[in-house]
């Protein structure tokens, strides 16, 4: 047994561990995450669940509207990954001073940022839902908009409590994090539970608990950073203090970021306006199979976000050429638990479609669309997505976005269009859209990455 742990320490070392961070250092940000996404995911995917059951209108709504909703308050997600990347800048840099101000920035970025997104969604909901959903049918688009309004109201809450998780796992207090995600998640269960299943109150009884569940995050949050005794001290007044050199800086890298993701996301909801005119069914068909390809990425994702910090730090550290070695370690990595990921979907596929309430004549176009991203996912997928992740921490972030936005939009957008309508594929021809974006970005970043102009940067402290 103990030759077994030396050789896996030995394995972990050589493949995972250099000057700015080693390997052990990297599992307590990675694993936190890991065990986030995937309760993330499970809840998610059990709230789908729960929604299906009240009817493939109500699914869809509540579909078209997370799209929607993600596109407009995305952009604070994107300031807070810039926020991530200079904490581990000055984190790797051992300097505590600028660590903390980072850090209070960061928190009040985010939430300034939600709150702007609050007073957008309220003004502009109606012509919104209108120019992107109005062929849908009048009863999705009226359960669209009341539960677009409603989740638009406890926004500023949602963005506290995700810029002080994003702040602990910078600093290094992932567990806190998890401890938090987990049981809020288990209190939105529980609240879903009654409002859902119990009471069968529909997208009412949704709202609800995301509104109690938001409310109660408040409390439960600062009372587990005085539990745990939290390094970081957040004091209220500092919320007014503006530190306009160290807020350039976080813009610097989340800018380019945020507006990669509006774009990204913009496309989803484009796409998903496209599918309103193939009927409820292919929304559906569209969105259970975009549900299981997010459990599929469920292991990946965690080692994504990790990577802004892995990569920060060493660049933080002044040794970019940690930041190569790394990503070629971890994108190995990535591609052991994708085929890990697609066995356990593959295992899991038919009590999955029954969860979801998948009709008969649905199951195996789903089935289809799952094994194309399935197979594509170990392939391709980590080169187009994780090596953006470190270009960003570099502070290659317009090179990324421009790349990325003119991919996507020539071919996820534009190739939706030609292979889903004109060639008549309908989701199929959509989905494969998809794919043949994330080919097209492998190969345009794998070329970029084999050079050294994204190491060329100037550091983002500075």
């Amino acid at each position: 047994m103990a030759t077994i742990a030396a050789r896996a320490d030995a394995f972990m070392t050589k493949h995972f561990t250099r000057h700015s961070i080693t390997w052990r250092q990297a599992m307590v940000i990675i694993l936190p995450l890991i065990a986030e996404n995937l309760t993330n995911n499970l809840f998610g995917t059990l709230n789908t669940g729960m929604i299906s059951s009240s009817g493939e209108a109500s699914l869809s709504a509540v579909s078209l509207v997370d799209t929607l909703n993600t596109f407009l308050f995305v952009f604070y997600t994107g300031i807070a990954t810039g926020a991530s990347v200079i904490v581990a800048n000055y984190r790797g840099m051992g300097n505590p001073e600028k660590l903390h101000k980072a850090c209070t920035q960061a928190v009040t970025a985010v939430v300034l940022f939600t709150l702007f997104t609050t007073v957008f969604i309220i003004l502009f909901h109606v012509p919104l839902l209108k120019l992107l959903f109005g062929a849908a049918e009048q009863e999705i688009v009226d359960k669209a908009r009341f539960y677009m309004l409603g989740g638009a109201i406890s926004l500023p809450l949602l963005g506290i409590t995700t810029a002080f998780c994003g702040v602990l796992r910078g600093i290094g207090e992932g567990k806190t994090a998890l401890l938090y995600t987990v049981t809020s998640l288990l209190i939105y269960l529980g609240l879903n539970l009654v409002f859902l299943t119990g009471l069968k109150l529909g997208i009412t009884g949704l709202l609800l608990s995301i509104l109690l569940n938001r409310i109660l995050n408040i409390p439960l949050l600062f009372g587990l950073l005085w539990i745990r005794k939290s390094a970081f001290r957040y004091k209220v007044k500092e919320f007014f203090h503006l530190d306009t050199s160290m807020l350039r800086r976080i813009m610097r890298v989340g800018i380019p970021c945020a507006v990669e993701q509006m774009f990204f996301v913009g496309g989803r909801v484009v796409t998903q306006s496209m599918l309103v005119a193939l009927g409820t069914g292919a929304i559906v068909v569209y969105n259970i199979s975009y549900s299981i390809l997010t459990l599929n990425e469920a292991l990946v994702t965690p080692v994504n976000t990790a990577m802004y910090t892995v990569a920060g730090m060493c660049i933080g550290d002044d040794r970019p050429e940690d930041v190569r070695d790394l990503t070629k370690s971890y994108l190995g990595l990535n591609t052991v638990l994708y085929w890990i990921s697609l066995g356990l979907i593959m295992l899991l596929f038919k009590p999955l479609t029954i969860f979801y309430s998948a009709s008969a004549e649905n199951i195996p176009r789903i089935f289809q669309l799952v094994l194309i991203t399935g197979i594509a996912h170990p392939l391709i997928h980590s080169l187009g997505f994780t090596l953006p992740t470190v270009f960003r921490a570099t502070g290659d972030g317009i090179y990324t976005t421009v790349a990325s936005l003119l991919v996507m939009w020539g071919l996820r957008i534009v190739g939706a269009y030609i292979l889903g309508f004109v060639f008549g594929l309908g989701v199929l021809g959509v989905w494969c859209a998809m794919i043949l974006d994330w080919l097209v970005r492998a190969g345009i970043f794998s070329i970029r990455f084999r050079g050294n102009k994204w190491l060329k940067h100037k550091k983002m402290t500075e």
